[in-house]
């Protein structure tokens, strides 16, 4: 009795600590003033009314594919846009070995793995939500563009979906933290790579749809494909079949995580961090 009472009061100092974290860092993200968190999200909009004027132009030239909708290239868009922070999640994991603030992590009453997406959620997904994701689903019909999924049923898949690529999007974020460690802290050089194979190889800015199609199967096919491609093209209704989609997102959710607690867990010994 006295054993399960432990467990259970565990899982609520777990989830106490979660929530508090994530309290926290949202509150922190306006420190430095409502103007230097508004300045990101413009930049962002701004992208965001500039690809639907190409898309629109794209289409007005006959110059998409056949079997690319004007309608649903400009959804993807958008819901791309509105789940940025959840397709391409960029956690402090990284960052943290340069300001040698990780160090401080790990002395938290959680595990450190939960300690990052408590602050990534807190972070980034809140003030994501509120200041962009909010303002585009109101703003989108003035463009002509529709926040609406393709059906009630491709909706729910959509969010399973979503759930499974968030899942996917933090263990590639530890792989890259484990790489910045075995560079010796190289934090720049891993963001780099990141963010020179992330957006393009996952499908959030330009549909695999609009890629030569071997390309694009080739690259739905691939762990970053599953990120943002999948629950965007579910979204759609772009998927010809979801439920491969949802059993393709699995396999990489549990094999990535796998992989990326292993990883992590060897490279820690690596680990070399300054500051505090």
């Amino acid at each position: 009795m006295k054993q399960v009472k432990t467990i259970l009061s565990g899982c609520g100092s777990l989830s106490k600590a979660v929530c508090s974290t994530t309290l926290i860092c949202s509150k922190q993200i306006f420190d430095g003033g409502f103007l230097c968190v508004a300045g990101g999200y413009v930049v962002q909009i701004v992208q965001f009314i500039m690809l639907t004027f190409i898309w629109k132009t794209l289409a007005s030239t006959n110059a998409l594919p056949a079997n690319v909708s004007l309608n649903q290239l400009m959804t993807y868009t958008l819901m791309s846009a509105v789940l940025h922070q959840e397709l391409n999640i960029i956690s402090p994991a990284t960052s943290s070995l340069w300001e040698g603030s990780v160090i401080g992590r790990f002395l938290r009453p959680m595990a450190i793995e939960a300690s990052f997406i408590s602050e990534t959620i807190g972070r980034f997904w809140v003030p994501n939500f509120l200041f962009l994701g909010i303002p585009l689903l109101l703003f989108a019909p003035v463009l002509s563009v529709s926040p609406l999924p393709a059906s009630f049923h491709m909706g729910v898949l959509s969010l399973i979906s979503l759930l499974l690529a968030i899942c996917i999007g933090f263990a590639i974020d530890l792989l890259f933290a484990s790489l910045a460690m075995n560079l010796k802290n190289g934090c720049f050089a891993a963001l780099a790579v990141r963010e020179a194979v992330y957006s393009l190889l996952s499908g959030e800015m330009i549909p695999f749809s609009l890629f030569p199609k071997k390309l694009g199967t080739l690259f739905s096919l691939l762990p970053l494909g599953s990120v943002a491609h999948g629950p965007l093209t579910i979204y759609t209704g772009t998927a010809h079949f979801p439920y491969s989609v949802l059993a393709l997102q699995f396999f990489w959710a549990v094999s990535l995580w796998a992989l990326a607690i292993y990883v992590f867990n060897k490279s820690k010994e690596r680990m070399i961090s300054f500051g505090g």
